[in-house]
């Protein structure tokens, strides 16, 4: 069913590109992390000790479907409730850390280790850790248990983070704080699935269905999920008694649900929110806001998220790889980034900060928009005059990602392929219409994965666990499963790039375009946010407010 969505011609959005760098330049703006040359946007750093107490306000577009971290691909349920689970090992964040650094730290476990064969990995847990005082569970101690039912849940779904876990043959649990896990064959970085946002450990009760998990949050978190209104609020509060001592600082998180961008803008200018995100502020309105609004702090950061093109491989024109090449080709993506984003880079399956990811000019020439030979693809394919389509796209993403489908829209016009633009709620999005490839061709985000093998496994294999766009080719899985047993770091490095090649050349679908920079504006009495694109917000612990 098609929505009436906010409509720009190609010749509004780039004029509002126009103005947004005029803006930058009348403001002096430097572009990067650090904001302004005037000041405007400066990150406070070195504000002094750390305060206790204060409530951090935030907004989002949408509300997460459900709560069930395992049964929900949507990476809003992920940031709903990833300030109440804690995994094994982390990502390491703070202020002297590389945005999106590989770098981990032990979370529920203090310290970890692999056999020489990388086939049993041996993780010591800590003691003393409490899960939330909520019942069922009522506080009581975490132990290896707990990781093996969570690991077990994961097992008997038919999810996406079934992938994860798929290469582990058992889960021994010799004494209540050690987990050591069996893998079928070796596996050079086990310990950074382990530190997926998927891999957030539940407690039993869950797993057993004591209390229902799509509606209810019990962790080891910093935060306590003290209520939820499903698409108005989520409340969480300060856990007394997390694992790590003087942590939390906030007394608590309160998510306030606004769909709407000016809304949004309205409460940060009022001081009803202390935060917002680029997910929902293009870049004008940003340069706009660091002008009029005292103290305002932006984060600017080289992101991982990918914009993408979803075709369904196995299903009408899409089916031909010529068409979905032509597809690549017909799209003007370096003029979405300066007209849309604040800034971005083109990226291949592999998101251009990880390893593995192919160098830029190279991912700049395989993407090369070329309308002439997109037109020669299409004809060859068959379509000489083109064919018509509904494209996908839904407004849980907030207005930008709504305008980048009618760039696509307008591109893709231009070599005779007409797209009706059927926007979705987003629960329907995310739920159905994606994960059961209810589409032909589909525009929106792909949450961030944090490993190279992640991206490849999940999404690009026959039996990935994300293999919405119904890949098959026998090839692909066969490179894709020598790479995951490679230890020398230079040979693993070159096969996952030959790979990206052979997607971008033989697949293409899904289609990224693009890996936008995030932008995160934040009151002036926020201090401590480092950020890490695992969207879990883990780093929300460390987060302190200046206390009047």
């Amino acid at each position: 069913m098609s929505h009436p969505m906010l409509r720009l011609t190609r010749s509004q959005v780039r004029t509002a590109g126009a103005v947004a760098a005029a803006a930058c330049l009348a403001l002096t703006a430097a572009c990067g992390t650090g904001g302004t040359a005037a000041g405007k946007g400066k990150i406070v750093e070195d504000a002094g000790p750390p305060q206790d107490g204060g409530i951090l306000h935030t907004a989002a577009t949408a509300d997460a479907p459900s709560l069930d971290i395992h049964k929900e691909a949507s990476y809003m349920t992920h940031v709903a409730v990833g300030t109440v689970y804690s995994r094994l090992v982390a990502p390491k964040t703070g202020k002297d850390v590389e945005y999106g650094s590989s770098e981990l730290e032990g979370d529920l476990a203090e310290e970890w280790s692999k056999s020489e064969d990388l086939k049993t990995w041996t993780f010591n847990l800590r003691q003393g850790v409490k899960f939330h005082d909520k019942p069922p569970v009522d506080g009581r101690e975490f132990t290896s248990a707990d990781v093996k039912c969570t690991v077990d849940r994961i097992k008997t779904l038919p999810g996406h983070q079934l992938g994860l876990v798929a290469g582990v043959t058992k889960v021994a649990t010799p004494d209540p704080y050690t987990v050591v896990f069996t893998l079928g064959s070796a596996n050079t970085a086990f310990d950074q699935t382990m530190a997926n946002p998927f891999m957030a450990i539940l407690p039993c009760e869950g797993t057993k269905g004591e209390f229902n998990l799509a509606e209810e949050a019990i962790g080891t978190g910093p935060f306590v999920l003290k209520s939820w209104n499903r698409d108005q609020e989520r409340v969480m509060e300060k856990n007394p008694d997390y694992f790590i001592e003087g942590l939390p600082h906030l007394d608590g998180i309160q998510t306030t649900v606004l769909p709407d961008a000016q809304a949004q803008i309205a409460a940060l200018r009022s001081g009803k929110l202390d935060m917002i995100s680029s997910l929902s502020t293009e870049k004008r309105q940003v340069d706009q806001l660091l002008s009029q609004i005292d103290g305002l702090q932006l984060r600017t950061e080289k992101g991982i998220t990918q914009t993408r093109v979803f075709m369904n491989a196995q299903k009408g024109p899409f089916s031909k790889l010529e068409v979905r090449r032509a597809v690549a080709h017909a799209i003007d993506k370096e003029g979405m980034i300066k007209a849309l984003r604040s800034g971005g880079s083109l990226t291949g399956p592999i998101s251009p900060t990880l390893f593995g990811a192919l160098p830029q000019d190279e991912v700049d020439g395989l993407l090369e928009y070329d309308p002439e030979k997109a037109k020669k693809l299409l004809a060859d394919a068959g379509y000489p005059n083109g064919f018509s389509a509904d494209l996908v796209a839904t407004d849980g993403y907030g207005e930008t990602i709504l305008r980048e489908a009618q760039w696509v829209q307008e591109d893709l016009a231009k070599i005779g392929i007409k797209l009706t633009i059927d926007q979705q709620d987003y629960a329907t999005y995310v739920s159905s219409t994606w994960p059961e490839t209810k589409y032909d061709i589909m525009y929106g985000l792909q949450t961030p994965m944090l490993t190279a093998d992640e991206y490849l496994t999940s999404e690009y294999t026959s039996t990935g666990t994300r293999n919405w766009s119904k890949v098959d080719d026998p090839e692909l899985d066969k490179m894709v499963a020598a790479q995951r047993v490679i230890t020398d770091e230079a040979q693993r490095e070159k096969a996952l790039q030959d790979i990206e090649r052979y997607i971008m050349e033989n697949i293409s679908t899904p289609l990224p375009l693009y890996a936008y920079d995030t932008q995160t504006l934040y009151s002036g009495k926020v201090h401590d946010y480092h950020p890490h694109p695992d969207y879990s917000s883990r780093e929300l612990q460390n987060v302190w407010m200046e206390q009047e």
